[in-house]
């Protein structure tokens, strides 16, 4: 009985050690996702500000 007992154990353990796996490979899609939004967030913050400066510099005749 001890064994079967073990077995069930050591399978419960490896479907709790995949699942955790699973959560952080998730975790780690999910913070690149982000990181890959900031990074176009700030992108189009530098591209703004480029614009502005060059109006304020008088640079550019669109504004």
């Amino acid at each position: 009985m001890d064994v079967v007992d073990s077995d069930d154990n050591k399978s419960e353990l490896r479907q709790l050690d995949s699942i955790r796996r699973g959560r952080d490979s998730v975790l780690r899609l999910l913070n690149q996702a982000r990181m890959k939004s900031i990074s176009q967030q700030l992108e189009n913050l530098v591209q703004e500000f480029d614009k502005l400066d060059a109006a304020l510099s008088g640079d550019d005749e669109s504004y």
